[in-house]
C-alpha cells in the first residue's frame, strides 16, 4: 500500500492554512496531505528532515524570511520543490525566490484552486526529472571511474 504524498506548508497565518488545506483537499488529479508549520525553525527542520513531495513557503514569516528559508534549504541540498507564497507583488520579489532555488511563486491574492494545483503538480514533475538527471549523471561518472 502506498502513501499519500505530503506537501508541507510554512505559513504563520492560520487562515492561510486553513484555505490553503481546503485548496489542497479539493485538487482534482493527485491527493496529497498537508503538514503545517507555523515558524521559521519548525519549518526549515521538517523542510530538511520530512520526505515531501512538495514545500508551500510563506515569504513573511512571523519569526523569519521565508526568502532566508529557502536559501538555508537549497543550501543544504534540500531536494524539496518549495513555491513562495507572498502578499508582496514586487518583481524583485519573485526574481529572488527564483534566484533563491522557488519552483514558483504565486502571489496570495492570485490563490485559485486550478493554478495551484497546476503549479504544484509541474514543480513535482520538474523535481523528479531533474533528480533522474542527477541520478543518471552520478551513475555515468561512477561507470567512469570504473572503467
Amino acid at each position: 500500500m502506498t502513501s499519500t504524498p505530503k506537501i508541507l506548508l510554512i505559513d504563520d497565518d492560520p487562515l492561510i492554512a486553513q484555505l490553503v488545506g481546503m485548496i489542497v483537499a479539493a485538487f482534482r488529479e493527485d491527493a496529497y496531505t498537508l503538514e503545517h508549520v507555523p515558524d521559521y525553525a519548525g519549518g526549515l527542520k521538517r523542510l530538511l528532515g520530512g520526505t515531501y513531495a512538495l514545500c508551500l513557503l510563506d515569504y513573511h514569516l512571523g519569526d523569519g524570511d521565508g526568502l532566508e528559508l529557502l536559501r538555508e534549504a537549497k543550501a543544504q541540498k534540500c531536494p524539496t520543490p518549495i513555491i513562495l507564497l507572498t502578499g508582496d507583488s514586487r518583481e524583485e520579489t519573485d526574481l529572488a525566490a527564483m534566484d533563491g532555488g522557488a519552483s514558483d511563486f504565486i502571489n496570495k491574492r492570485d490563490l485559485k484552486p486550478e493554478a495551484l494545483e497546476r503549479s504544484v503538480q509541474y514543480a513535482i514533475k520538474t523535481a523528479q526529472v531533474r533528480n533522474a538527471l542527477i541520478a543518471a549523471q552520478k551513475a555515468a561518472d561512477a561507470a567512469k571511474k570504473a572503467n
